[in-house]
């Protein structure tokens, strides 16, 4: 990694056009749709059948396996199938299909879990379903059980929301901020965790200065402003600009000391413990060059895209619709597909919008390793894919710390050529996965 004073330097339009917009909640969908891979490690296990009554809050999905997260009921109703669907980026999972009975009838079993000490603290977690709500997904417990094996002396707070257009950590800063502060207490209380720093870009002044008040008499918390950047929310780099700490290609940020997690995330497990409500429902910004009135909403996981664009009025028909923002997210072909743990936005553009660049021959300016967050050599890992050699190939990407590639999109984004950058980024991660993967195997044989 190259050391700058601040390893974040592309400035993109903010287009925060919904900061102002008080999360809603939507009309309750006819049916929700629950993928069992909604969080970034194995997928869930369903627990109930076709015909089955749900409430809200019911488990319908055990956590199985490793970094897997339990899934609940966002509606009440029956169950109707399980069977595969396909979801934006092109992968398929299984899915439980919940028909809404209107009712929106809570878990009679419902109830705030006991929370006394660490053990109960991780288990309450682990139970609430909760995930990294800023797009990762990984599964909150996971990350937080990391403080029984490591010495956390940071807890950051991810506030940075530095995707264009997407607002709705901002508006669980603003509008929900009694429960970042209940989690950011509990994760005190709890984990012993000596300092707690809440990051936020400064275009977010109204949020700094609400949890700036709320915590001024809390010395070991701090209200952190970043500049307006991007990829500041990027793990690495905001842990770098905030703590001048790296970590190296294959690191878990634990063994720094540090823990990251989305605000989010902290307000919803807090909301778990508090209420007993699980990870249900969550805010999603609804925007772009489509739709006529953008607002925020507050949406059952599960409900289709379709049902969402019908709340807001378009401006015409979309020529794309993005799951997520136009940095990182990923468009879709089907409009039926559902909002997930990890959909913070749905974008919709018009036609003219829409249109992608034709790439021409790389001209060599360099401007994608001048904005690579994490100095990498950009043309250095187009030539290494060139190699025919696989064993060749593989020794150069390596070599070349690939696997520090953050997948943010600023490559592509600055290339005058209108290249695939990050696409060639992502085919070689997964080559070297792969291949990886295949040596391993051989190795025990």
């Amino acid at each position: 990694m190259i050391f700058k004073k601040n390893i974040s330097s592309l400035h993109v339009p903010h287009n925060k056009n919904t900061a102002d917009s008080v999360p809603v909640f939507v009309s309750a969908p006819k049916e929700v749709v629950l993928p069992m891979n909604m969080q970034s490690g194995h997928d869930a296990e369903p627990v109930v059948a076709v015909g089955d009554h749900v409430y809200v809050g019911q488990l319908v999905a055990r956590e199985e396996g490793r970094a897997s997260s339990p899934i609940h009921a966002s509606v009440s109703g029956t169950v109707t199938k399980i069977a595969p669907v396909k979801l934006a980026g092109g992968k398929e999972a299984l899915a439980i299909h919940i028909e809404n009975d209107g009712k929106m009838e809570k878990d009679p079993e419902m109830k705030a879990p006991t929370v006394t000490n660490l053990d109960e603290f991780l288990d309450a977690v682990r139970a609430s379903g909760v995930v990294g709500l800023g797009g990762a997904a990984f599964p909150v417990w996971a990350k937080l059980e990391a403080v029984r094996r490591n010495e956390i002396e940071t807890i950051l707070v991810n506030g940075a929301e530095c995707e264009p257009y997407i607002t709705s950590d901002h508006r669980m800063m603003m509008d929900r901020s009694d429960l970042v502060v209940k989690g950011v207490k509990l994760m005190q209380e709890h984990m012993k965790v000596p300092k707690i720093v809440i990051a936020i870009e400064n275009n977010k002044q109204d949020a700094i200065d609400k949890l700036t008040e709320l915590f001024k008499d809390d010395p070991s918390v701090e209200i952190y402003p970043l500049e307006t950047v991007y990829p500041q929310g990027a793990k690495q780099v905001l842990l770098y600009n905030v703590t001048g700490k790296v970590v190296k290609g294959g690191q878990r940020m634990a063994a720094l000391g540090v823990l990251i997690i989305n605000v989010s995330s902290v307000a919803k497990l807090a909301d778990y413990i508090e209420n007993g409500m699980p990870l249900v429902d969550r805010i999603v910004t609804v925007d772009g060059s489509a739709v006529k009135e953008p607002r925020n909403f507050i949406v059952p996981i599960g409900t289709p895209i379709s049902h969402l664009l019908k709340e807001v009025e378009l401006k015409s028909e979309p020529g794309k619709v993005l799951i997520g923002g136009p940095m990182l997210g990923h468009a879709i072909t089907d409009l039926d597909s559902p909002v997930i743990k990890a959909t913070n936005a749905i974008l919709a553009f018009e036609e003219k919008d829409s249109v992608t660049a034709e790439p021409t021959a790389c001209i060599r300016c360099g401007r994608c390793m001048d904005n690579c967050p994490v100095g990498l050599n950009i043309a250095g890992i187009g030539r290494a894919m060139a190699k025919k050699d696989e064993d060749e190939r593989a020794e150069a990407l390596t070599k070349l710390g690939l696997k520090q590639c953050i997948e943010c999109a600023c490559c592509s984004y600055v290339c005058p050529a209108h290249r695939p950058v990050l696409e060639r980024n992502l085919e070689a991660k997964s080559f070297l996965r792969k291949y990886n993967a295949a040596k391993k195997e051989e190795g025990r044989k």
